[in-house]
């Protein structure tokens, strides 16, 4: 859950209007220098519900959403746009992104589709559930998910530390594919925690910078500037700055992928 948003003045992400927004509520964070704010949940009306340190993970992030829609069932309604959903997929997707992988499974279930299985592969892997992530897959005949399953048969590898086997499973990963990325994010990682970190860093390097910024990039980014700049750990708006995206800061000194699945 990748969150930036600058309550400055002026710099390139300020957005005046939210400062006016968040100030009214937390006066606090008026000033030209405050520390790292926490994470607002907010209404329309600007009545904080919530807050959640900035370092927070993003499983504490989604209980303090969830615990705010317990107490605010007013907010619990799906939208128009969910009303008008008819498919089971559209709606199992609408319930992944959710996070309510329950109700998800129990709609795809119903459904005997490639993409249905897929998915239910998908939640499978979610859970570390291997076997069953594999006997989803077994049912999916549409090569049209070939690179998405590719991608994820590479987390078995991953958090079983088989880093050899993840590198060669993700080496030349197609860069058509939407997984690409995150593809190579993981083949750098394989090749860190094999001890080639320059390895690493090429990969990461040639990533950033030849292709869309998205989650991966900047976790990319993040994973570089740690591991090129390990002597200081972190990066502020003194001095050089080595991120690759110019970036001032990521959540914490060091990326936690570069310890360990």
């Amino acid at each position: 859950m990748p969150l930036y948003f600058d309550l400055s003045d002026r710099g390139a992400a300020a957005d005046p209007e939210a400062r006016k927004f968040v100030v009214a509520q937390r006066k606090e964070l008026a000033g030209g220098a405050v520390p790292t704010p926490p994470f607002l949940l907010m209404n329309a009306d600007g009545k904080v519900l919530a807050a959640v340190n900035a370092y927070a993970s993003p499983d504490q992030i989604y209980e303090a959403m969830r615990k705010v829609l317990r107490n605010h069932p007013e907010y619990d309604q799906p939208s128009e746009e969910e009303k008008k959903l008819r498919s089971p997929i559209e709606r199992a997707q609408v319930q992944i992104d959710l996070g309510n992988y329950d109700e998800a499974r129990k709609i795809l279930k119903s459904v005997d589709t490639d993409e249905a299985h897929y998915l239910l592969g998908r939640l499978a892997r979610f859970g570390r559930n291997w076997q069953e992530m594999e006997k989803q897959f077994a049912c999916v005949k549409n090569d049209a998910f070939s690179n998405d399953i590719l991608m994820e048969r590479a987390y078995p590898l991953w958090f079983g530390k088989k880093f050899a086997e993840l590198r060669d499973h993700l080496k030349g990963f197609p860069k058509s594919s939407r997984r690409y990325t995150e593809a190579r994010y993981y083949e750098g990682l394989a090749w860190y925690h094999l001890g080639k970190k320059d390895k690493a860093l090429e990969i990461w390097k040639s990533t950033i910078t030849g292709c869309t910024q998205d989650p991966w990039i900047y976790r990319a980014d993040w994973a570089y500037t740690t591991t090129k700049d390990s002597a200081r750990g972190i990066f502020t708006t003194a001095g050089k700055r080595t991120s690759l995206l110019n970036r001032i800061g990521y959540m914490g000194r060091r990326n936690p992928d570069l310890q360990g699945p």
